[in-house]
């Protein structure tokens, strides 16, 4: 039989048939090797083997081409369905859907409508882990429900068509537009408020950006729960709310029922699901069962100083309320608190002040520290303290009550009318009209009261001792004409509950409040400020503008890392909770 040729070879390897075309047949003679002078015969075997070799690689150069060609096809086939995908997607029934459409739509069209999230029909490495995590969203006090993955089962190799393909790839960056809008502004919109209650627009993220930033990066779950708020006050209590989720939220101690408060040497029925609740061992005798005893009240004033409660030793109903917090509440207060971290700008400045109105708290924060703290007193429930960001921008020294209309109808009108020369002789009040197109201070006495009403005139207290505002007043110009103040009424700062305002924020100690502000204004201190009391109202302006948030926290770590809890005294906690469905 004759040695067949790398023609016949090559021949063979590309179509059988046409073998018999390169063989040469036993009647024909075989083409002997031409050997020039000076070589030696080239060996049969070498010379197959180097055949069979450059043969392998022509094959595998073709495969190659034609696997490419088929590669090429299917991706092309995929985008092709990602956009027919995206043309048929269902008409969006409200704002935010048809915000995250229009992110899809415009990201996909940046990419050629490339797959995101598949490479040559499969699941990528980074999309099945973000897939795992969007399931564990609860980490993140959202609910995993609200982020529909696809199937990890979806596979051009198991034969998932290229439709299919393409939704689900839709269906991975729909999850994430929407899990990125919900860590970045929250699930509630603070517009679910009254403006009166809560004054904050939602500040969406950019979402094409989001879902460029999450497929580029190296650790996309990182960049994808990044977009939940860095403050430290939201990381703290979501450490917390992770750690108690862990435990359970089942409560075996039931609530403390309410009744006279309890102070030392008193016998009450309470007592035992008191010392359950604190953590501590039943009394050793049944004589000391019910004694609320000397060692028992220790452990309720530490309880009370961790909580940010009066220690005092005394089980009244502030206390109880902390207390009777089971675990399942506790964790929906959390969540809720968590969602209003949200709504807060996420940069609140180097230098900023908080107030939160549940602990009647204030904190000046620099660079991540808190230098300066003091009590407050907020709005009556009747009068809330509204829930805003804005910037201080000066400091009025001596200043003048311009009082608000409702508050001279209300309160003010009805007791002038009642007496109007004991009213102006005791409370160092003016009365301000429009003469002849000019407002002029007038002379109450030439008044006749029982004729006025409240838009004819306008009332304003003068600075001094009696003024409502005290000696200084911090402003930051808002619509709802709130700003934080001294007060002469400086007893109610010794109370536990201090919602007792018109809705400005009062401040303890308020010149050492002014000393750290003006730190930031050069030449100015709260001495400079002193040396002008008594005389004319004066206006300082900031050299720097100064963040000023009130917020609405009633769960919070302490910067002893305790979690502390407070009042819902508006109920807007109450109101977060019902609208998540807690």
């Amino acid at each position: 039989m004759m040695k067949p040729t790398l023609a016949a070879l090559l021949a063979c390897a590309i179509c059988p048939t046409s073998a018999a075309l390169a063989t040469p047949t036993a009647n024909e003679p075989t083409a002997q090797p031409v050997v020039l002078f000076g070589e030696e015969p080239a060996d049969p075997v070498a010379t197959q083997i180097q055949d069979q070799i450059r043969i392998q690689s022509v094959i595998d150069n073709m495969h190659r081409v034609t696997l490419g060609a088929i590669d090429q096809q299917a991706d092309q086939d995929l985008a092709d369905a990602i956009s027919a995908a995206i043309d048929t997607m269902p008409q969006a029934p409200d704002f935010l859907t048809k915000r995250d459409n229009a992110a899809l739509v415009a990201f996909y069209e940046e990419r050629a409508f490339a797959p995101a999230w598949f490479n040559n029909g499969e699941w990528t490495a980074k999309a099945r882990k973000l897939i795992f995590n969007l399931a564990r969203a609860e980490r993140d006090g959202l609910d995993p429900s609200d982020y529909k993955t696809p199937s990890l089962a979806t596979s051009r190799k198991k034969g998932t068509s290229a439709g299919a393909i393409a939704k689900a790839d839709l269906a991975l960056s729909l999850a994430l537009t929407r899990y990125t809008r919900h860590a970045y502004a929250g699930r509630v919109d603070p517009r679910i408020f009254s403006k009166k209650e809560v004054t904050i627009k939602p500040h969406y993220p950019d979402s094409i950006d989001a879902l460029n930033q999450i497929v580029k990066a190296d650790n996309p779950v990182a960049k994808m729960r990044s977009y939940n708020p860095q403050h430290k006050g939201f990381l703290a209590l979501r450490a917390e709310y992770n750690h108690l989720r862990a435990q359970g939220s089942e409560d075996d101690t039931p609530p403390i029922a309410s009744g006279k408060s309890l102070r030392v040497g008193m016998r009450d029925d309470r007592v035992p699901l008191l010392r359950r609740k604190l953590g501590l061992a039943a009394a050793k005798d049944e004589s000391s069962n019910t004694l609320y005893s000397k060692e028992l009240a220790k452990a309720v004033e530490t309880y009370q100083s961790d909580n940010g409660l009066i220690a005092d030793g005394i089980v009244g109903n502030a206390t109880l309320s902390v207390l009777n917090n089971n675990r399942r509440d506790l964790i929906a207060d959390i969540i809720a608190n968590m969602e209003r971290w949200r709504w807060l700008p996420r940069d609140l400045g180097d230098f900023h002040v908080m107030v939160n109105i549940p602990t009647y708290n204030l904190e000046v924060v620099k660079n991540g520290k808190t230098i300066h703290e003091t009590r407050v007193v907020v709005g009556k429930k009747a009068h809330k303290t509204p829930v805003f960001s804005d910037e201080m921008e000066y400091v009025v020294v001596n200043p003048y009550w311009n009082v608000p209309r409702s508050i001279a109808s209300k309160e003010l009108l009805p007791k002038i009318k009642a007496n109007p020369a004991a009213f102006f002789s005791n409370q160092n009040y003016q009365v301000l009209a429009s003469v002849k197109g000019r407002t002029q201070v007038i002379d109450p006495s030439k008044l006749d009261w029982d004729r006025v009403e409240a838009d004819m005139v306008r009332l304003r207290q003068t600075p001094g001792t009696r003024n409502a505002l005290g000696n200084i007043k911090f402003m930051f110009p808002n619509q709802h004409a709130v700003y934080l103040h001294d007060t002469p009424s400086k007893s109610l700062f010794n109370r536990d509950y201090r919602a007792f305002s018109h809705g400005c924020v009062r401040v303890n100690k308020p010149f050492e409040f002014a000393d750290v502000i003006l730190s930031q204004t050069s030449k100015w201190d709260a001495s400079r400020i002193k040396a002008m009391l008594g005389s004319n109202e004066r206006r300082v302006n900031l050299t720097k503008k100064i963040p000023v948030h009130l917020a609405y926290f009633t769960t919070w770590m302490s910067h002893e890392g305790t979690l502390q809890l407070r009042s819902d005294i508006y109920g807007h906690n109450a109101k977060v909770k019902a609208a998540l469905g807690l």
